[in-house]
């Protein structure tokens, strides 16, 4: 990883930065599809982008809550018996990890943020940067900075710092609230999606 702390008269959580594109993939669970893991607690949560080539099973994950966002692709319809869940471009859908899934896609593959937490544990949240957000401290936050470059600042008067386009931000536990943006100013879709997103985890209120 790549360590780009915020000033010492800001004092912050480190931040991670590094390109999407050099997180090496590997096989899903039941070797089913590609995934790059971008950020994880031991078994608690994880946050990756997966590649779903071809309709099949999902893995299945015991007291995990899910999140997904299609990034790229027209969708993936997720069946298991009664139940169905449409996974849909820039659309937050959320469903049980333990449920044993089949997906059928829409018209193509499709690239999906995943998010995987801990039930009653975590709290996740996924949203698509479309205007300056603030983290709440004591959280962990990742910014997937794709389609446009974003910007991460302690306070509305320190520098920002600059997540360049294609590029992930870690901040891990956040010792105050860090306020990002992106830029106004939008890239090229690059197989990752053209809306900058950013995932939020929280310990679950007790």
């Amino acid at each position: 990883m790549v360590w780009a702390p915020f000033p010492e008269d800001q004092p912050m959580s480190p931040m991670q930065v590094r390109d999407i594109a050099s997180i090496p993939s590997g096989k899903w669970r039941n070797g089913k599809g590609i995934t790059r893991t971008l950020a994880s607690e031991g078994t608690d949560w994880r946050v990756s982008i997966a590649e779903v080539e071809r309709d099949g099973p999902y893995s299945t994950f015991e007291g995990m809550t899910r999140l997904s966002v299609v990034l790229r692709g027209k969708g993936v319809v997720l069946r298991a018996g009664s139940l169905t869940t449409t996974l849909t471009p820039f659309t937050v859908a959320e469903y049980d990890g333990a449920t044993a899934w089949d997906a059928s896609l829409i018209d193509g593959p499709v690239t999906a943020l995943n998010v995987m937490c801990r039930r009653h544990i975590y709290q996740p949240t996924v949203r698509a940067l479309t205007g300056p957000t603030a983290v709440p401290a004591g959280a962990t936050a990742i910014v997937l900075a794709v389609g446009r470059a974003c910007h991460a600042a302690a306070s509305t008067e320190a520098a920002p710092h600059r997540i360049a386009v294609d590029q992930f931000a870690v901040f891990q536990n956040l010792e105050h609230p860090v306020r990002i943006s992106p830029d106004p100013v939008g890239g090229k879709d690059r197989g990752f999606g053209p809306v900058p997103q950013l995932v939020i985890i929280e310990p679950t209120a007790v």
